[in-house]
C-alpha cells in the first residue's frame, strides 16, 4: 500500500461527519474497529452510533483536514470542526451555539482499513463553548 492509499482511507472516514453517510463506515473501517479513547467504540457498528449521536447533537457538524501524516501503517489527523449545537449533547440541551474545534486522532490502518484509533477531542473546551454561551443568554 503506497503513503496516499492510507491516508486516503482516513479522508474517506471523515467524510462521514460532512456527508452522514454512515455506509462510509462499512468502505474504510473494519469490523472489530477498536478506539482506544472511548470506552463505548469497539466495532464498527458502536463508532456509528457514535457518529449518528454527535449529528444528531450537531446536525450541520463540517470537518477540514488541516494535516494527514503518515508513518509505516499509522495515520496522524489533525482537524477544525464548526458545528452548532442543535441536539442533547453530554446532558445539555439544545441552545443553537455555534462551536468550534481542533482535534487530533491516530489511525492504524491495514488492509484498507481502519483497525485502531487513538484521539484527542477537546470535549471540555466544546461543553464550555456551549455553557458559556448559555450563561449570556
Amino acid at each position: 500500500m503506497n503513503n496516499s492509499s492510507n491516508k486516503e482511507v482516513v479522508r474517506q472516514f471523515f467524510e462521514i461527519y460532512n456527508t452522514q453517510n454512515y455506509e462510509i463506515a462499512y468502505e474504510c473501517m473494519a469490523l472489530n474497529y477498536f478506539d482506544h479513547g472511548s470506552d463505548s467504540a469497539r466495532s464498527v457498528e458502536d463508532a456509528i452510533k457514535i457518529l449518528k449521536g454527535t449529528h444528531k447533537a450537531f446536525p450541520d457538524i463540517k470537518v477540514t483536514i488541516n494535516d494527514l501524516i503518515e508513518e509505516n501503517d499509522k495515520v496522524v489527523f489533525r482537524g477544525h470542526f464548526t458545528a452548532t449545537h442543535l441536539g442533547e449533547f453530554v446532558g445539555l440541551g439544545p441552545t443553537g451555539v455555534k462551536v468550534e474545534f481542533e482535534a487530533l486522532e491516530i489511525f492504524k490502518i491495514e488492509n484498507h482499513k481502519i483497525t485502531e484509533s487513538w484521539g484527542y477531542w477537546p470535549m471540555q473546551s466544546i461543553i464550555s463553548q456551549i455553557q458559556t454561551s448559555e450563561k449570556n443568554t
